[in-house]
């Protein structure tokens, strides 16, 4: 389990210099620069707030040099997710501060406006369309007054900015991306003006992949919706044109997280020792492998696993087996002799042990999509390391463990806000449930879901009422019907759900199987998050908000209730495969949704391994063409009581046939 120490994910926690460099341009859109960038550099400054709107950062590509007036072509813009929050509106750009106007006949000037001009060599720059729009009205606003360069020399400002940006790979970004110049071979105005335009198209592009990340986490991950609140490109030259300490404001652009301080600083220290040891050989994925089969993975296998080398022999022998067994042992999987995915997985892992610095940089990718501000008290769900932590004031003040989504159904990554509770939830059975596990028990049985505790209720649009399985012909036409769990101790809910807004339809919420929290591996749920100990939880939560958990439990049995929170409470689901012990060692996670691999690939310019194949979906007969009417209205509670839950009136459509047939999909246990 991860202590308070190790965690720190808050700004309280947030080492000082990276806040005097914040101070300088961090905050970006949501900073007003007029005054704060006047500020020394030890001046606090505000950051973007977690609603801020949000930007996925570029799609992956092969490395290219970015910034750089000489390579030809455009970069498009990156594209967004495909399921992207509508954007937040966003305050007017930044206006460069004022420079004394220079005659319009120096040459300099005439040179540095010429670069940028329409027809110019400037076009070429390869950056986005918006960012070379920022770039050439910030010259334009200094009157094509250069930036890094006096008397044809850089400035010491200058050479801190180089500095820092050809460092940029112990910050776990790519220094060959970013184009930065060589001190002018002359001084004449065009080559000073080409030096000058090139180091700030390259501060530009270090802040914005230092801010949002290198990779378009919706190409990693459908189930990914997280992402660094937006760039500000205009902001940002005006942070880096007006800083007394340029470096520490590009290190500002980094996430301020605790972290990613201590993923950075173990990179640096892993890269300085590292050795040119052989690279173990990697396992591919695919069928499972046993005793008695012949695959072209064995000979790999033997030679991980330090068996004799059999040239050309395939056969998956005893030997083998044994061997696997005592690696699954010493790795706490379970032990079957057999190169299922999991331990293969493992075995994989094992090998990128040698060199830790490519998990340490995809670590410190995810980091970047995260808000910069997660909350002065907050819910910190760790996916991969099966639990869930509250946070308050860079310290964690209850731990608790927590099931999540299989790989096949796997818990999505994103930030929000626990703005409601349900005590004696119904759980509405999801259409694939109901067609995959109930509907073939219960043509053989009328009695499967009776004797389960499920009900099996009608509607005709005006009432709603429960009836026998036995009454139903299941053969006909089903949109009006639907199978639903009642509240009490055999609900998949449990007795109390903490719901937050999300397209997922994902929660927290209680169980009935506890007892599968004594598992190592907890990855068992359809991708809502089970939570140890609810009401436990639920007191560390909103005691401080009049509802302990004793009163909380005071509502168990009986109908279901809501319970308002006066004060939402930011919830960010993540999935983090290294992290930083207190003690400064790494800790490794297995990852198993198979995501490390696809995000090192992006991160190195290669092609990405496939997705996971997707589940198939199960065709139900056609219904008659449905009847449309409109939804109930639905009041919504702006302070904290507790109310009645009515049935939700859904409209009829064709589109949501298959969720009435047996309940509302979203709502996965």
């Amino acid at each position: 389990m991860i202590t308070s120490a190790d965690r720190g994910p808050t700004m309280a926690s947030t080492p000082k210099r990276v806040w005097r460099a914040a101070a300088l341009g961090v905050g970006l859109s949501a900073l007003t620069f007029a005054g704060a960038l006047a500020q020394a550099p030890s001046t606090t400054a505000a950051v973007a707030p977690p609603e801020a709107a949000q930007t996925p950062a570029p799609t992956p590509v092969v490395p290219d040099v970015t910034g750089s007036v000489d390579a030809a072509g455009e970069a498009k813009d990156e594209p967004a997710p495909a399921a992207e929050a509508p954007a937040a509106e966003q305050p007017a750009p930044a206006t460069p501060a004022p420079v004394e106007a220079i005659h319009p006949t120096d040459p300099l000037q005439t040179a540095v406006t010429a670069l940028l001009a329409t027809d110019g060599a400037g076009q070429s720059l390869k950056m986005p369309a918006g960012d070379r729009a920022a770039l050439i009205a910030f010259y334009a606003a200094r009157n094509g007054s250069p930036l890094w360069l006096a008397d044809s020399r850089f400035t010491p400002q200058a050479d801190a900015a180089r500095a820092k940006i050809a460092s940029a790979a112990d910050d776990g970004l790519d220094p060959k991306r970013y184009a930065l110049p060589s001190a002018p071979a002359s001084s004449e105005p065009a080559v000073v003006a080409r030096a000058d335009v090139m180091l700030s198209a390259a501060a530009l592009a270090y802040a914005r992949e230092a801010w949002g990340g290198r990779v378009n986490p919706a190409t990693i991950s459908r189930s990914i919706a997280a992402g660094a609140p937006r760039f500000d490109a205009a902001a940002a030259l005006v942070a880096i044109s007006a800083s007394a300490d340029v470096a520490a404001t590009l290190d500002g652009f980094n996430p301020p997280h605790a972290q990613f301080q201590a993923l950075r600083k173990l990179l640096i220290t892993k890269r300085a020792e590292r050795t040119e040891a052989p690279k173990q050989p990697l396992i591919l994925e695919g069928k499972l492998l046993k005793p008695g089969i012949e695959d072209q993975r064995v000979p790999v296998l033997r030679v991980r696993l330090g068996l004799e080398e059999r040239p050309g022999d395939l056969m998956f022998d005893d030997a083998l087996a044994e061997a696997l067994s005592a690696f699954q042992k010493t790795k706490k999987l379970p032990v079957s002799g057999l190169a299922n995915r999991q331990t293969i997985r493992a075995l994989n892992a094992e090998g990128r042990g040698a060199d830790p610095t490519g998990l340490l940089v995809a670590n410190m990718e995810r980091w970047r999509w995260m808000p910069r501000e997660l909350g002065a008290k907050h819910v910190f769900v760790d996916v991969a390391a099966f639990e869930l932590h509250i946070m308050q004031d860079g310290r964690s003040i209850h731990d608790t463990r927590v099931i999540v989504g299989k790989d096949t159904n796997q818990t999505p990554l994103f930030s929000n806000a626990i703005d409601h509770i349900v005590v004696n939830p119904y759980w509405n059975v999801p259409t694939s449930i109901a067609v995959k596990e109930m509907l073939p028990q219960l043509r053989r049985d009328p009695n499967y879901l009776a004797n389960r505790g499920y009900e099996v209720v009608v509607s005709d649009g005006k009432k709603t009422r429960v009836v026998s399985a036995g009454s139903v012909d299941w053969s006909g036409n089903l949109r009006n019907v639907r199978i639903r769990q009642p509240p009490g101790e055999r609900n998949a809910l449990g007795n109390i759900k903490f719901m937050f807004p999300n397209d997922y339809a994902v929660y927290l919420h209680d169980t009935p199987q506890r007892n599968l929290f004594k598992l190592t591996s907890r990855a068992l749920s359809h991708g809502c998050v089970r939570v140890n100990e609810p009401l436990q939880f639920a007191d560390a939560l909103i005691g401080d908000q009049g509802w302990s958990g004793e009163k909380l439990g005071k509502l168990v049995g009986g109908k279901e209730r809501r319970v308002n929170l006066a004060t939402p409470i930011p919830v960010h689901l993540t999935y983090f495969t290294a992290w930083v012990g207190g003690d400064g060692a790494l800790q490794t996670r297995s990852d198993f949704y198979g995501q490390d691999p696809r995000l090192k690939a992006a991160l190195n310019g290669e092609p990405l391994p496939p997705l996971p194949q997707a589940a198939p979906v199960v065709a139900m007969p056609k219904p008659e063409k449905p009847v449309r009417r409109a939804p109930t209205q639905q009041i919504q509670q702006q302070q904290a009581q507790i109310v009645e839950q009515e049935p939700v009136q859904r409209p009829r459509t064709f589109g949501s046939w298959l969720s009435n047939v047996f309940g509302d999909s979203s709502r996965r246990p």
